[in-house]
């Protein structure tokens, strides 16, 4: 064997073994980080609209049992509050005011008489202070809320023998009670989120004065007090503005 064919086997011979020790020996792998969670910390500003019926049972007066009226009607307005989340945990606060055109007349007839009265129950706005609490699967939010509510309503009783003759008594009144609710909210884009939410609203019974004037008939009885027990329920969507809010990257795994 000469000089130059040993030379030539042994530099195939090492070419060989460097080969087989590459394929033997993997390169190192870093795992592509994991695809961002949606995080719902921070505060917002929105708006709100949808539907509502209530329950108006006006308490019995001088012996007459008054027909419960039901008002219903929509609703519209703006909230805002803030949020915090830890792991998949979110708790906030917020507050929200409604104006709202829910109304209702019922009729009462007077046992033993041809004349009856008509009872008008008319909800012009609403506001709500709230706390919520809810659990995120990243861009969807399931939340409960609950806290104080507050109303104005205008009421009017009108008595009339369905002909020719009418009284009409008016009072309003503002009235404080709790809310309760429950909601799903989505998260369109970084900033922009959008919900779906019932509330029950309680006001309890409420005393107000109705009153008469510029009616001769009603001279010898210008007011008078009466009470009436309150609830209602709602359903709305709303779109919110969501400010600090981020996309908040996973731990990635190497």
């Amino acid at each position: 064997m000469t000089t130059k064919t040993l030379v030539s086997a042994i530099a195939l011979a090492v070419s060989t073994f460097t080969s087989a020790m590459a394929a033997d020996v993997s390169m190192p792998y870093k795992a592509a980080p994991a695809a961002p969670a949606f995080s719902w910390t921070g505060c917002y500003v929105g708006g709100n609209g949808g539907g509502g019926r209530g329950v108006n049972e006006q308490q019995p007066l001088v012996g007459i049992t008054f027909n419960a009226d039901h008002n219903s009607g929509w609703l519209a307005g703006v909230q805002g509050g803030c949020d915090y989340q830890v792991g998949s945990l979110v708790v906030g606060l917020e507050g929200q005011f409604d104006w709202a055109d829910m109304k209702d007349t019922t009729p009462t007839l007077i046992p033993g008489g041809g004349v009856g009265l008509l009872l008008t129950t008319q909800l012009d706005r609403v506001a709500t202070a709230t706390g919520r609490i809810g659990y995120a699967f990243d861009r969807v939010l399931f939340y409960a809320k609950g806290g104080a509510a507050f109303a104005h309503f205008n009421h009017q009783m009108t008595q009339t023998d369905f002909a020719a003759f009418t009284v009409d008594f008016k009072g309003s009144r503002d009235v404080a009670g709790f809310v309760v609710g429950a909601g799903i909210e989505y998260a369109l884009l970084p900033n922009l989120s959008l919900k779906a939410e019932y509330n029950y609203f309680d006001f309890g019974t409420n005393g107000y004065t109705l009153n008469c004037s510029g009616n001769p008939a009603c001279a010898g009885t210008p007011f008078f007090p009466v009470s009436v027990r309150q609830n209602m329920q709602t359903v709305m969507l709303g779109v919110n503005w969501r400010f600090n809010t981020a996309l908040a990257p996973l731990v990635a795994r190497y």
